[in-house]
């Protein structure tokens, strides 16, 4: 059921999407939210140390791939095949005047948009563009509370690490066919995974390629000012 239910949307969709966001919360050109979800698991009896948290804890990296608990969400990013499909010159995943919202963990780039660092001195422009920013990505938050409100297996997996991968991926394909068939009110959200979701306070991942950081930081100085 996975490649029927976990999609990525047509340009068509991606334009509705984009629409709807912008209607919503202001923030224009957004075709989703970005994040990445700690799922804990028991302590694996090889290589441990690589699923143990910096918030003491041993898990897995929800973020449309699985990582090692370990892995700062930006990293988990870097590696995962998105990135790869979204920086293609060949065929890119997201079109120019579109992109992801990503939280202060994730690099800027033109096709994803993330806060200003805040030094204490930022703008009055800068700050209303973060505080549009964030209600547009809470989206990502509401998800993963969902989730883990329906499938409470999800709070803590006692099992062999080489079946994580496919419970999580189970959890979120029935999510989706739920939603689809039956919308989301029978969907409790689970509070305190978003109080633990948000704020994570993780370092932004630099990129190498000041390029990509330079025309993302363009495109997003244009979209401050436009939503100003």
């Amino acid at each position: 059921m996975m490649p029927q239910e976990i999609t990525w949307p047509t340009n068509e969709q991606a334009i509705m999407i984009a629409n709807r966001f912008q209607e919503r919360t202001g923030f224009p050109g957004v075709v989703g939210a970005i994040d990445g979800c700690h799922v804990p698991i028991k302590a694996p009896a090889h290589n441990a140390i690589d699923y143990y948290n910096r918030k003491q804890f041993h898990s897995v990296v929800l973020q449309g791939v699985c990582m090692p608990g370990r892995v700062h969400d930006g990293r988990a990013f870097r590696v995962s095949p998105l990135y790869d499909r979204i920086i293609s010159e060949n065929a890119p995943l997201i079109p120019d005047n579109f992109h992801l919202l990503g939280d202060s963990a994730y690099p800027i780039m033109k096709n994803v948009m993330v806060p200003y660092r805040d030094n204490g001195h930022l703008s009055h422009m800068q700050i209303n563009f973060n505080t549009t920013l964030s209600t547009a990505r809470s989206k990502i938050e509401q998800a993963f509370g969902r989730l883990k409100g329906k499938f409470r297996r999800l709070k803590y997996l006692d099992m062999n690490v080489d079946n994580v991968a496919r419970v999580i991926t189970a959890a979120c394909t029935l999510h989706n066919y739920i939603i689809r068939r039956e919308g989301m009110q029978n969907f409790h959200i689970d509070v305190d995974e978003i109080q633990e979701n948000a704020n994570q306070g993780e370092p932004r991942l630099e990129l190498f390629d000041d390029h990509l950081q330079n025309i993302g930081t363009q495109k997003r100085n244009q979209i401050m000012e436009d939503i100003y």
